[in-house]
C-alpha cells in the first residue's frame, strides 16, 4: 500500500521558490490564490507572502488573517506584533489585495476557540480560488493542525484545486522564543486525539514517538506520564544543517530522562533531515504501519503518541503523519499562551536568515498518483 505522499514536490531556499512561482504562474497570472496567514509577533509573520507578491506581478490574491493579540503580552511581543501589522498594511496598500480576518475569542476554552475556527475555515467558499496557501510561520501548532485539517479534508480529492503548505524557518528564532507550559495537564491536541477519547478501549497499545528538539525534557516527561507508552522511538533531527553534531546533544539533553524511563536501546533512534518534513513523514508512516501488523495478534488497537518538541518545519511532518493517519496517531504539542522574548530587534535581525519552504499537498500534482 503506497503513502499519500510516497511521491512529493517540495521547494526550500528564496531562489527555488521563486523560479518555481514564475514558471507555476507565468507572466499573466490568471490563478485566484487565496493566503491564509497568523496575525502574531513572529518576525516571520509576513516573509512568504512579501516574496510571492515582490516576484509575481499581477497575482490576483485575498487573504485571510487569523489575529492573536494576545499571544504576548510582554513589551517585546507587543512591539513585534505592532511591525508586523504595519508591515502588512503596508503591503495591501502596495498591492491592493483584501483582507479578512478571523478573531480568536481568547475569553472561550482552549477546545472551544479551535472548535469555533475550525468550523469558519470548513465554512468558507473556495468556489472561486485555485491555490489556497497556508502559512504556518506565525500561528500557533494547536490551531494550524486544525486549519490545515479543516483545509485538507475540504480540498484532498478535488484535484482542481491545490493546497500548500509554507513556513518561513528558523531554528534560531524558535530558540529566542521562550515558551511557559504546564506540563502537570498535558493532552492531545484537539482534532488529534485519535482514540484516546475512548476510556471503553481496554487493550490499547500506547507507542510514543518524540520528535526531539531543544529545551523540552520537562514536556516530555508531562508527555510521557500522560500517554503512557509501552514503548518509545525518538525521532531526532540528521543531517542538521547550521550544527553537525544538534542530534548528538540532543542524546545529552535527554540523556537522564531516557535512563530514568529504561531506554537504553540505540536500535530503537530514528534520525530524520532537519529539512525535510516528507522525509520525517514517509519514516514514521512506515513505523506506524510496521508496529500495526507486528502487533495485530495481540491487539488492533494500537495508538501512536507524536510528541511535538521540534521546529514549525519538522512539525509540519507531525501534521501529515497526523492528516493520514488521524485514526490511530494522538498529537501533542508544546501549547502554551504565554511566550518571553528578550529581545525584539535581535529576532527582526535574526529574520533575515529565514529560509522559506513549500509543500504542495494536494492537487494537480497528484492527479495521476
Amino acid at each position: 500500500m503506497k503513502y499519500r505522499w510516497e511521491s512529493y514536490v517540495m521547494y526550500h531556499g528564496n531562489k527555488s521558490l521563486t523560479d518555481f512561482w514564475k514558471e507555476y504562474y507565468g507572466d499573466c497570472p490568471k490563478k485566484k490564490v487565496l493566503i491564509l496567514l497568523g496575525k502574531g509577533f513572529d518576525p516571520r509573520m509576513n516573509n512568504t507572502l512579501t516574496l510571492l507578491l515582490n516576484n509575481i506581478k499581477g497575482l490576483k490574491l485575498d487573504c485571510i488573517t487569523f489575529d492573536f493579540p494576545d499571544s504576548g503580552n510582554q513589551i517585546e511581543n507587543k512591539k513585534l506584533y505592532t511591525d508586523n501589522i504595519n508591515s502588512l498594511k503596508l503591503l495591501q496598500n502596495k498591492f491592493g489585495f483584501s483582507i479578512k480576518e478571523i478573531s480568536i475569542d481568547t475569553t472561550k476554552s482552549w477546545e472551544k476557540r479551535i472548535a469555533i475556527m475550525s468550523r469558519e475555515v470548513a465554512d468558507l467558499d473556495f468556489s472561486k480560488y485555485q491555490d489556497v496557501i497556508l502559512d504556518v510561520s506565525s500561528l500557533p501548532r494547536a490551531f494550524y493542525f486544525n486549519i490545515a485539517k479543516a483545509l485538507f479534508i475540504k480540498l484532498k480529492d478535488d484535484h482542481s484545486k491545490n493546497l500548500f503548505f509554507t513556513v518561513s524557518e528558523n531554528v534560531e528564532i524558535d530558540k529566542g522564543i521562550e515558551t511557559n507550559v504546564a506540563t502537570d495537564k498535558v493532552e492531545a491536541l484537539p482534532g488529534f486525539k485519535s482514540m484516546l477519547s475512548v476510556e471503553s478501549i481496554l487493550d490499547r497499545i500506547c507507542i510514543l514517538i518524540p520528535l526531539i528538539g531543544e529545551r523540552h525534557v520537562e514536556l516530555l516527561k508531562g508527555i510521557y506520564e500522560s500517554f503512557k507508552p509501552s514503548d518509545m522511538y525518538p525521532v531526532l533531527p540528521f543531517p542538521s544543517k547550521y550544527n553537525p553534531r544538534r542530534s548528538d546533544d540532543l542524546l545529552q539533553e535527554y540523556q537522564q530522562f531516557f535512563d530514568e524511563k529504561s531506554f537504553n536501546d540505540p536500535r530503537s533512534i530514528t534520525y530524520a533531515d532537519e529539512q525535510n518534513p516528507f522525509e520525517l513523514y514517509r519514516i514514521v508512516s512506515q513505523m506506524i504501519r510496521e508496529h500495526k501488523k507486528t502487533l495485530k495478534p495481540i491487539s488492533d488497537n494500537v495508538c501512536f503518541g507524536i510528541a511535538l518538541l521540534t521546529s514549525k518545519l519538522l512539525s509540519l511532518g507531525g501534521l501529515l503523519i497526523g492528516l493520514e493517519f488521524n485514526d490511530c496517531v494522538a498529537i501533542y504539542n508544546v501549547s502554551s499562551t504565554d511566550y518571553t522574548i528578550d529581545n525584539a530587534d535581535v529576532l527582526k535581525k535574526k529574520n533575515k536568515s529565514s529560509e522559506p519552504f513549500l509543500l504542495w499537498i494536494t492537487g494537480e500534482a497528484y492527479a495521476d498518483s
